[in-house]
């Protein structure tokens, strides 16, 4: 450089380290591009991989609906039928016959057992899928619910506030089956003997309580891997809803829904 004057050196290091800073520039926008479409791929995969879930979760709440109905098709026009018949037959046999003493107490016992049994299987049916859903909606069948299970070893009130919304639309559904599913848990598992399920309505959500004076509620993991849980679990996020288990109670247990509303 001994014949570069010192203007031209000057001139050749800026120049030079104007290209450095252009190449670490460039380099630095293509490793922020290339992390960007990394991050942008990498959340294509997440929401597709969400969406499958969503899919296959949705896939086996409508087979376990579908098998639902297929039982209580099968109880109701098979079982529910033969029953039916067996008591006709008994009666008519009681019409012809003049029972006394321990056979008119057998016979009386057998009508006893397949009224019993009849009401059963249409009790069954009903909850399976329940026909009162379909034509009053969602609070009609929280209320038919209640009182079917009413006074079968437990007192179970239901109280509703706000303006009650005419719902019974498939995420009506899913709501029912949660509450459906706590009450079970409350009954089966819980012990309890009083139970209480509050449903407050508003513009944009219902909140649905339900309170019981059983033996107490832990989500421990082996409740978090239960069937019963799974349910609650899966369908609350399919219809956004927000599912709270309430700490620090003395007696029972209590577990707040809180399911959003879709106004079209």
């Amino acid at each position: 450089m001994e014949g570069l004057s010192q203007g031209e050196v000057i001139y050749i290091i800026v120049l030079g380290s104007l290209g450095m800073l252009l190449l670490i520039t460039g380099f630095a926008i293509f490793i922020s591009m290339y992390q960007r479409r990394m991050l942008q791929e990498q959340e294509k995969r997440r929401v597709i991989e969400l969406a499958y879930q969503q899919q296959m979760i949705q896939s086996q709440i409508d087979s376990q609906e579908n098998e639902r109905k297929r039982i209580a098709a099968d109880l109701h026009d098979s079982i529910g039928s033969l029953l039916w018949a067996a008591k006709l037959n008994i009666a008519y046999l009681g019409r012809l016959s003049n029972f006394d003493g321990e056979m008119k107490d057998s016979y009386q016992e057998t009508m006893k057992i397949l009224d019993e049994s009849i009401n059963s299987v249409k009790r069954i049916s009903w909850e399976l899928t329940p026909e009162a859903f379909h034509h009053t909606g969602f609070s009609s069948s929280i209320r038919e619910l209640c009182s079917r299970l009413d006074g079968k070893g437990q007192v179970i009130a239901f109280k509703e506030k706000g303006h009650q919304l005419f719902w019974k639309d498939d995420r009506a559904l899913m709501t029912f089956r949660i509450v459906q599913e706590l009450l079970n848990n409350a009954v089966k598992h819980a012990k309890a003997t009083n139970i209480l399920i509050n449903v407050s309505w508003s513009s944009d959500s219902v909140v649905i309580d339900v309170q019981d004076d059983g033996i107490g509620f832990t989500l421990n993991d082996k409740i978090r891997n239960g069937v019963g849980w799974w349910n609650i679990t899966h369908r609350s996020k399919m219809i956004d809803a927000m599912v709270e288990v309430k700490e620090n109670r003395q007696l029972g247990s209590e577990i707040e829904v809180t399911v959003p509303l879709r106004h079209e």
